[in-house]
């Protein structure tokens, strides 16, 4: 028979309140003598004399019963009206109990008849529990329903939900990231990632590897790199407490992305969008290389007049851009237009 429980307070009563002082002969297997030992040779007896603010000894009074309950819960640093508040709810709560409990035999079959006839839900979860039966599945056998349980979709709402295919690009997430193959291998970036975090560092990296394949660059790695390992000692204190040090251990994770035969200009583009969107507690590190074609290198020395794009590496583009402009389909379709006044136009 299930009984409802009772609050036990945190405090006991007043009647029944009882304070054991510490004893005053316990010591420690390290004494230190402390700063005051210089004006009082004996430690234990300064401890067991009167304070100096009231003539009484406290702990004797406990002792002997003779203190009265505000002084006592004023040494033991409570509130009397808090404590007055757990006593009154610790005698509600004992006399409910009190009460609840049947004092004959008669009047406890009574109970438990009472309580069989109209039993509670945690009674009747009880009960099935001591029985083995499994009231969830039981349920469901009979078609019953709680009252969080949503109601079924229609057949044509449930077969459109059905048809319905998760977006491509969500469904990569979950697998492992794209890559694109190398044509002549040439390496133009080595991207080398740091951090003391491995979760971080695993994560920033393969959001690394798919922004270099959206953009159409050849990734390799992440490529572990060796753990760079740092340690320090620090003395606590000096002298005879030399051996009182502490060590300190720093691991630095590593991990390299290399990019091949890319753009210089896609690779920057890809580095100014990590930077953008770095995660915290990762580092980067970065070292390019830019290939120019022979051509380049005997152009070296020649005086480039202003505005003349054509030994510049964008100059083919520049000069694609000039025959567009240049074309009766553009000059009709720019007609009245009129750039704003606040536009700079730069080489």
């Amino acid at each position: 028979m299930a009984a409802p429980r009772s609050l036990r307070p945190f405090l006991a009563p007043a009647s029944r309140l009882k304070i054991i002082p510490p004893r005053t002969s316990a010591q420690t297997f390290l004494r230190c003598r402390s700063d005051r030992a210089e004006d009082r040779e004996d430690d234990r007896e300064w401890r067991n004399a009167p304070s100096e603010n009231n003539d009484v000894d406290i702990y004797a009074e406990i002792e002997k019963g003779e203190m009265p309950i505000e002084q006592r819960l004023e040494h033991m640093g409570l509130d009397a009206a808090e404590y007055a508040s757990l006593k009154t709810s610790s005698r509600r709560a004992q006399k409910k109990f009190d009460n609840w409990t049947p004092s004959t035999k008669a009047e406890a079959q009574r109970k438990w008849k009472k309580m069989a006839n109209t039993p509670d839900d945690l009674t009747l979860l009880e009960m099935f529990k001591k029985e083995g039966l499994d009231v969830l599945k039981e349920g469901k056998e009979r078609g019953m329903k709680l009252p969080t349980d949503k109601d079924p979709l229609d057949p044509k709402t449930q077969e459109a939900l059905d048809a319905l295919r998760t977006p491509v690009n969500v469904q990569a997430v979950h697998l492992r990231p794209l890559r694109r193959a190398p044509t002549h291998g040439v390496p133009v970036c080595d991207l080398q990632l740091r951090t003391y975090s491995i979760r971080n560092l695993l994560l920033f990296a393969d959001f690394a590897v798919r922004a270099a394949y959206y953009m159409g660059l050849c990734a390799r790695g992440p490529i572990p790199l060796p753990r760079i390992t740092e340690r320090w000692t620090v003395p606590r204190a000096n002298f005879i407490f030399k051996k009182s040090q502490e060590n300190f251990e720093r691991i630095t994770m590593r991990r390299l992305i290399q990019i091949q035969d890319g753009h210089p200009d896609v690779v920057k583009a890809w580095l100014a969008f990590l930077q953008k969107h770095q995660y915290y507690g990762v580092g980067m590190k970065a070292n390019i290389w830019e290939y120019e074609s022979l051509e380049a290198a005997t152009r070296a020395g020649y005086d480039i007049e202003a505005g003349d794009y054509s030994r510049r590496r964008e100059g083919p583009m520049l000069k694609k851009v000039n025959e567009i402009m240049n074309t009766r389909a553009y000059k009709e379709a720019m007609q009245g237009h009129k750039p704003p006044e606040d536009m700079e136009l730069r080489p």
